[in-house]
């Protein structure tokens, strides 16, 4: 899922010892680092090692070429050669491992130990790795025209609106088309199962460097988001790889391939209710939307999105000779929905800008919506690739369903949904792609083909080597609960974890991690997550949220209220 990934924490406190480094100067960027079939690492960015690793663009097809995809490693202070390493897999897709690994050394300390390494990539397509693909070639101008015309606010299927979004979108898809054709072939060989295969390249290189044997390697893996897709994808293809695998902030993989992203608006409301409570909780000197009751907050909030959605706001900027500007109700949506993915950091920012379009000031909204760019083409372009064939959003009546049903769940976000994923954009995309590259038929369990060999079953009766920990918050309204239950039912053996909080992707997740069981019989259960002794004694424990909105007040319980709910 398009998330802001720099707010997350994911990794561990390390320092620089690295395996195999390059007698080389210092490197800043990879471009300066040479690709490599073997696996080397080459000093860079200051306490890290980079690698460049070559690796074929369609394994089916060696002839066809290679690319090279960037890693980053952060090495354990306390390391050995035979630590493994544990390979964030970032959100997306089009997120940056090695952005989000290079922003957040600080917090390393916080995740997983001192005694692995940790280990960032781009995946294919994305910012260091090839293939790259400019879907409109460098020029700007065609861009600024395309999201113009495609970008027309809420999608309200009562207004031109809603017309004119389906129709402008294959504008794009055809730019992208055309761009592949003429100047990057193998632009759209970026699939998530190519992603995937990628990484058991890179595990069976890190063997090999370390003197082991490449067919015994295994995957230890933390993936947020969109990365639960890859780690997903990963375990039913090669589920005999897994050394240890965390997905967090649970994607349907099912409706991801499909290209349907209706399920995400399930927990959107339930989500923004939480605000109301809360902001009372917080009272008036923490919270500046504060009100007498949580309804009263809930009434006022309701006016000021009827008075915006009525009346747009001009602003002027005569007086500073800035630029004017139109403050309207898809700005408002825009807030609500980003607000979504970190609640505990953006539920105060929300309350000051409603507080303030409560007075009449709508200033700090200013290009809110505008801000949101549909047109970041590594996203779109590996969400459009793997879903070609199986896309379920292509005619008018499907996208009108579609937004009918999320404006049907979702008051505050549903009619903003739509336009912020955006998927709408892949109905006129055409890549070439290999058998081996997609997943086909109507389950991600029983594909046609799938990589080298044909009819290959990756489902879901195959326990995979250790199992897989599926983690959520209670409320989540980006990545729902209901999506962790079924990948969990996916993957004999997985454990679902659950933290009480609202947001995306669960805080803080530390290697000793002790959680009530939601079970009648009570019991404790200690996850050391990437410890060698994994044991988990439930299936559906409980833990809760460490940190909420406006700190230093209270509202969760303090005991689980929901235990039976979250027990099947």
């Amino acid at each position: 899922m398009k998330a802001p990934l720099s707010v997350l924490f994911l990794f561990t406190s390390l320092g620089c010892k690295a395996h195999g480094w390059n007698d080389r100067s210092m490197v800043y960027k990879f471009d300066d680092i040479k690709p490599s079939a073997n696996l080397t690492w080459t000093p860079c960015f200051d306490g890290f090692t980079c690698s460049r690793l070559e690796v074929p663009l369609d394994y089916s097809n060696k002839s066809v070429g290679t690319t090279s995809i960037a890693f980053l490693k952060l090495a354990g202070k306390n390391a050995t050669a035979e630590s493994p390493s544990i390979i964030v897999n970032p959100g997306g897709p089009g997120g940056s491992g090695i952005d989000l690994l290079l922003s957040n050394q600080a917090l390393a300390s916080l995740a997983f130990g001192e005694q692995y390494n940790i280990v960032s990539y781009d995946p294919r397509g994305v910012n260091n790795s090839g293939p790259s693909l400019d879907c409109f070639s460098g020029n700007a101008e065609a861009r600024t025209a395309f999201n113009r015309l495609h970008r027309t606010g809420v999608t309200n299927i009562s207004s031109a609106s809603f017309e004119e979004q389906y129709y402008s979108s294959s504008i794009y898809g055809e730019w992208c088309n055309d761009a592949v054709k003429k100047e990057s072939p193998h632009g759209f060989y970026v699939t998530t199962p190519a992603v995937a295969r990628d990484l058991l390249t890179f595990i069976e290189a890190e063997a090999e460097l370390a003197g082991q044997a490449p067919s015994d390697a295994k995957l230890w893996l933390y993936g947020i988001s969109y990365g639960t897709v890859v780690g997903a994808t990963f375990a039913s293809m090669f589920p005999d790889r897994i050394g240890r695998m965390i997905l967090d902030g649970i994607v349907d993989a099912e409706q991801y391939y499909d290209n349907a992203w209706s399920v995400n608006v399930a927990q959107m409301d339930e989500a923004m209710g939480t605000f109301s409570s809360f902001c009372h909780a917080a009272g008036p000197e923490k919270c500046s939307f504060w009100g007498p009751t949580p309804a009263n907050i809930i009434a006022r909030m309701d006016k000021v999105i009827l008075q915006l959605q009525n009346h747009p706001v001009p602003i002027s900027n005569a007086q500073s000779r800035g630029l004017p500007a139109l403050v309207t109700y898809s700005d408002l949506k825009a807030l609500f929905v980003t607000s979504l993915y970190v609640p505990a950091a953006s539920f105060p920012v929300m309350a000051d800008i409603l507080h303030q379009l409560e007075r009449g000031n709508a200033s700090a909204l200013v290009g809110m919506f505008d801000g949101q760019d549909a047109t970041f083409d590594s996203g779109h372009v590996i969400q459009c690739a793997d879903s070609y064939r199986r896309n379920k959003l292509t005619s008018i009546k499907e996208f009108k369903s579609y937004a009918e049903y999320t404006v049907s769940k979702s008051k505050y976000i549903g009619d903003v949904y739509p336009i912020f994923v955006d998927s709408i954009l892949c109905r006129s995309f055409r890549p070439q792609l290999p058998d081996s590259m997609v997943v086909q038929g109507e389950h991600l369990s029983r594909p046609v083909s799938l990589f080298l060999f044909a009819s290959v079953d990756i489902g879901l009766d195959r326990p995979t080597s250790f199992p897989i920990l599926i983690t959520s918050n209670t409320i989540d309204p980006i990545t729902p609960l209901n999506s962790a239950r079924t990948t969990s039912s996916r993957f004999p053996g997985s454990i679902l974890l659950l933290q009480e909080a609202v947001g995306l992707t669960q805080d803080y997740f530390s290697p000793d991690y002790s959680i009530q069981s939601s079970t009648r019989e009570g019991r404790t259960v200690t996850f050391n997550t990437f410890r060698h002794t994994f044991k988990a004694y439930s299936h559906h424990p409980i833990s809760h949220a460490r940190s909420k909105p406006f700190p230093s007040w209270a509202v969760l319980p303090e005991t689980c209220q929901s235990g039976e709910e979250v027990s099947r």
